[in-house]
């Protein structure tokens, strides 16, 4: 048998492989003695070694590779200044150690594992995730927020003393699980937080690749398709037939309730013909009642799907909102805490409902959001188009073009879609029978001739005041006529 040939390669051609275009495919170059120095298609090279061990569960001997370290990174030009991060010799004295070690019957991948935080402090993950997140600074405050409580809470118990090239996806995983089954034990089926600490994980290992400059793989990825999937819960609300008791305990909330707040009742009887989410009706401004279209225009930046959202504004609602104009127009909010001198916490609605009995006993579980899911089946009911639905609930993406739809014709049809399901509300407070049964199709044809010869009407009211306007701002005849025609 031929005995077998070391230290076959050499510091300076070690450095002519480093300058090498990336093969094809991985490239093994061996020095013997089963160490090796692999090219990677992406550039880097690094050094492994080899070995045969058998652990107490294996029948017999697997071949492993254990990884001793990266000679040069992908992003590192060769050049008379490079150094590289493990050398040659270092490779070789690694793989002494790790020999010595299977030697005394341990695994030396195992070893390495073991020796995690013997590194330096720069490496670990939550150095680098605390860096991502400095980094962070100048998003929203709530933002930075968010993600040192994904870090504090949910990861660094599990992997924030890890160095980030020891993390592997089972890692990942596990910690993504542990999130989980944390919820889990309160009842909390729900895979949301897991699912976003997975995300977070991911994007500190993109941050430590393309910002820091590690040369690894972001085995983070992917990984929330381990987590347990839960069918979502439905959110508690009462059931249409349930709904004129509800109108009617909230109007007498003031009187059953003595330190009920005026504005808690004028809120919850907003929220019945809005159906906008609880945040955004607790930061509704004055400057934001557009009151020559009788509308609410809530800008953006409230907005849960991040676009601008018009609420035509049925006569009802804003008798509403003009009787809290003496009580808070000064402060800038349509509804204010007075006694914590800011907007209403998330739990306004929530703990009102428990007070009138909503939680189960005498009446079924209802929270604030129950609203939407009321107002949305209700106007189902009444058979009003989906798309009109899903639009006033602000659950469609809307492009550019869709936008200027929506703000001329439908925001026509929305407003006569509010009106009615403010007089429904109305209908349903006095305990007048409602019926939903289906229409005929003579009665349907009828009913949506109704709708539409209104439609038209309010549009062409709107058409022909957004062309005086722009006449008036001097835009040119042509123009003017081609956007009639669009329109």
């Amino acid at each position: 048998m031929a005995e077998r040939k070391n230290y076959l390669l050499n510091v300076s051609g070690v450095k002519a492989i480093a300058k090498l275009a990336p093969p094809a495919k991985r490239k093994r170059y061996s020095d013997g003695d089963s160490l090796h120095l692999v090219h990677d298609p992406k550039g880097s090279l690094y050094w492994v070694m080899t070995y045969r061990y058998q652990s107490d569960k294996d029948i017999k001997p697997k071949q492993k590779t254990f990884h001793i370290g990266t000679y040069r990174s992908s992003k590192q030009d060769v050049d008379t200044v490079f150094k590289p991060d493990v050398s040659l010799k270092q490779a070789r004295t690694e793989r002494d150690r790790a020999k010595a070690l299977l030697a005394e019957g341990i695994d030396p991948a195992i070893d390495k594992n073991k020796h995690k935080n013997s590194v330096e402090q720069k490496d670990l993950f939550n150095v680098i995730a605390q860096s991502y997140i400095n980094d962070k600074s100048d998003t929203t405050p709530k933002n930075v927020q968010k993600l040192q409580t994904y870090l504090d809470k949910h990861v660094a118990p599990h992997i924030g003393d890890y160095p980030i090239q020891a993390i592997t996806a089972q890692d990942v995983i596990k910690t993504g699980l542990a999130v989980q089954t944390y919820f889990e034990q309160q009842g909390k089926l729900t895979t949301d937080t897991a699912h976003k600490s997975v995300a977070f994980i991911t994007s500190v290992f993109e941050y430590a690749i393309n910002t820091l400059g590690y040369d690894i793989i972001n085995v983070a990825y992917g990984r929330s398709k381990a987590l347990r999937t839960h069918k979502a819960e439905r959110m508690k609300a009462i059931e249409q037939h349930q709904f004129s008791e509800l109108l009617r305990n909230i109007d007498n909330y003031g009187k059953d309730n003595p330190n009920g707040h005026l504005q808690t009742v004028a809120g919850m009887q907003l929220m019945t013909l809005c159906f906008v989410r609880t945040k955004e009706l607790r930061f509704f401004e004055w400057s934001e009642i557009d009151y020559h279209k009788n509308v609410w225009r809530i800008p953006a930046a409230k907005m849960k799907m991040r676009q601008d959202h018009i609420i035509p504004l049925s006569p009802q609602a804003m008798a509403i909102i003009e009787r809290m104009r003496p009580l808070t127009e000064q402060t800038g909010y349509v509804f204010y805490n007075f006694e914590r001198s800011q907007p209403y916490s998330e739990v306004w609605f929530n703990q009102a409902l428990k007070r009138m009995g909503y939680t189960g006993d005498p009446y079924p579980k209802m929270t604030g959001h129950g609203f939407r899911q009321l107002a949305s089946t209700g106007l189902y009911e009444l058979q009003f188009n989906d798309n009109l639905i899903e639009i006033q609930l602000a659950h469609l993406e809307q492009s550019s073009v869709k936008k200027r739809y929506d703000l001329s014709a439908h925001l026509a049809e929305r407003q006569m879609m509010m009106n009615k399901w403010a007089n429904h509300l109305d209908d349903l407070r006095a305990g007048k029978a409602v019926s939903f049964d289906l229409l005929t199709p003579d009665e349907l044809a009828k009913e949506m001739d109704s709708r539409n010869e209104q439609a038209t009407d309010i549009a062409l009211h709107d058409k022909d005041i957004l062309i005086k306007s722009l006449q008036a701002q001097g835009v040119s005849p042509e123009l003017l006529a081609q956007l009639a025609k669009q329109l």
